[in-house]
Formats: C-alpha cells, sequence, structure tokens
C-alpha cells in the first residue's frame, strides 16, 4: 500500500507447516489491499471524486492493512525453512516494481515499499536469528513494540509517542540522499509507496516474537484450520497477485477513462 496510501503486502515464505489460518489472513488482508488500491487510483491518479479516500477512516483501513501484513509476515518468519532466501526473492521483486513503476508511472514510482521493506526485514531477521532466539519472547515482544510506537516519527522529524514529539531530531540527518531506507529521507526523495526499515522493522519484530507463544496456545489450535476457498487461495500466493494487481487495475482504470 501507500505510506499515505500504503498498501502492504505480505510474502509467502516457505512453511515448515502450513496452516489453513494464516493463509486466511494473508488472504483477507490482500482483499483489503487491493480494495483500497482500487480507489486509490480512482482517487489520486485518475483525479475522480471519492470524497471517503480523504477522511481520517481511510487512513486508519489502510494503517491497519499495512499493519496486519507486517505482523503476519513477522510471525511466519518463524516458520520459515530459508528467510535468508525469501527476502532475497522479495526484494528482487521490489526491485522490479521500482523499475516497472518509474517506466510507467513517474509521477507514482515506488522507490522503498513494502516489497523492499519486506525483503530485508527477512534478511536482517535471517542474519541475527541467533541473537533473537536467546531473547526471552516477551521482553523481546514488548521492547519491538515499544520501539515501533517511540519511532512512529522518524519521517516527520521527531521520536516520540503517539503523534506527540519527545526528541526532535536535526535536520542535518535528513539531508543525505540514500538513508531514505531507514526512514530519513531528504527533501527531493518521493516514493509513492514508501516503508522504511525504521519504524517498521520493529513491528516485524513484534509479529516475530510473539509467534512461539501464540502457536502453543489452545485457541490457536482451535482455529488454525479455518479457511475460506478465496481467501486461501489468495494467501497461497500473496507475492506473485501482488505483484500483478496494479497494473491491472491501472489498465481496467486506463480502460475506464481513455
Amino acid at each position: 500500500m501507500n505510506q499515505q496510501s500504503s498498501s502492504s503486502i505480505s510474502s509467502r515464505p516457505g512453511c515448515r507447516q502450513r496452516y489453513a489460518v494464516l493463509d486466511f489472513l494473508r488472504g483477507f488482508l490482500f482483499l483489503n489491499m487491493v480494495a483500497y488500491h482500487f480507489l486509490y487510483d480512482w482517487v489520486y491518479i485518475f483525479g475522480q471524486s471519492f470524497p471517503f479516500m480523504r477522511t481520517h477512516t481511510a487512513y486508519l483501513w489502510q494503517q491497519i492493512v499495512c499493519s496486519g501484513f507486517i505482523l503476519l509476515a513477522g510471525f511466519c518468519c518463524t516458520l520459515s525453512r530459508n528467510p535468508a532466501r525469501n527476502g532475497m526473492r522479495i526484494f528482487l521483486c521490489g526491485l522490479m516494481v521500482t523499475i516497472v513503476t518509474w517506466i510507467v508511472t513517474p509521477q507514482e514510482k515506488i522507490l522503498f515499499g513494502i516489497l523492499h521493506f519486506m525483503g530485508l526485514a527477512y534478511l536482517i531477521t535471517a542474519f541475527l536469528q541467533p541473537l533473537l532466539k536467546k531473547c526471552p519472547g516477551f521482553v523481546l515482544f514488548l521492547t519491538a513494540l515499544s520501539l515501533f510506537a517511540f519511532t512512529r516519527g522518524i519521517y516527520y522529524g521527531y521520536l516520540g509517542f503517539f503523534q506527540h514529539p519527545v526528541i526532535p531530531l536535526p535536520d542535518s540527518l535528513y539531508q543525505y540522499p540514500f538513508l531514505f531506507p531507514l526512514g530519513l529521507p531528504d527533501a527531493q526523495f518521493a516514493s509513492s509507496d514508501y516503508f522504511p526499515l525504521i519504524p517498521w522493522l520493529f513491528l516485524f519484530w513484534t509479529g516475530y516474537a510473539s509467534a512461539p507463544k501464540i502457536l502453543s496456545s489452545s485457541l490457536f489450535h482451535r482455529i488454525q484450520h479455518w479457511n475460506l476457498p478465496v481467501c486461501n487461495w489468495l494467501g497461497q500466493h500473496t507475492l506473485i497477485l501482488y505483484m500483478l494487481h496494479q497494473p491491472l487495475i491501472f489498465g481496467v482504470l486506463s480502460l475506464i477513462f481513455r
């Protein structure tokens, strides 16, 4: 999703055991993402009127969907046979998205979107996994969630909680053109989909830290087979469908407004 608009996508990691409920949740999030992107393109690319998209409710919808994808991806990272390979595959898909959007819709190009972030999150987590596994799950969960909340405002120039600045960051941090992956974009940076490592890696690790406890809970064992065929199919093929959905939406809207 777009980060003014943000749609997030969760990749499909190779799992030791496939839980139907995780595919169901991923597919449900994907349907919401497609609906949001259709409306986003309708309003912001094709200039049509739909006042809802400029409301705080639309922003909350977008944030819930993208946060859900990232939490679920972190959760599934604990089930992945080879998170580093998955990360590389997802990151390369992100680079493909950058090339295509730069050529086809340069005004809406994606320089560091959800796929770039997700790929690097898998790679970093794979590298740090021995260290992360030594940290008690509850401590890691609270630390990651707190850091996510505290660093949410980094690309707006501050650290703090709930849009209340606690530590203003110096302007000098935002003058380097290649720090945008860390959440420190310079004035010329523009990306219609933007998910920097800070703060989103901390949300990814929140999902990662919560997985062992949830997987062993009685509630999860009761719901692990939940499925809805359409959602589950979408959830099993989310990465390729993510790569295809925006060109299809753009193509359909182009035919409507040609």
